[in-house]
């Protein structure tokens, strides 16, 4: 069952691992400006960025599985709904903490 297309669920996850734990944060579309020492808003953006990484391995690895089309596109919509909900949580934070 395991497959080559799995590894490419190795990046994600590493990038996640990178980014929860504080480092190349500037990789991090908006965060440009980010220049160690990183401010609270770029290691909280680290976080949940690396949350989203995670979750993109976690479906990169069940999309490989060999399954009935409507299960892939409820993965996809899933998916896209978790991500959505991280990224808005996030600028509520963000914009939480700069007030």
């Amino acid at each position: 069952m395991l497959s080559w297309n799995m590894l490419w669920a190795i990046l994600p996850f590493v990038l996640g691992f990178i980014f929860r734990q504080g480092h190349l944060l500037f990789l991090i579309a908006g965060n440009n400006t980010a220049r160690k020492p990183y401010t609270k808003e770029s290691l909280l953006a680290g976080k949940y960025v690396g949350l989203i990484a995670y979750i993109t391995a976690v479906f990169v690895i069940l999309i490989v599985i060999p399954m009935p089309d409507v299960y892939i596109y409820i993965l996809t919509g899933l998916f896209l709904i978790i991500t959505l909900a991280i990224t808005i949580r996030l600028n509520q934070r963000i914009s939480k903490m700069q007030k």
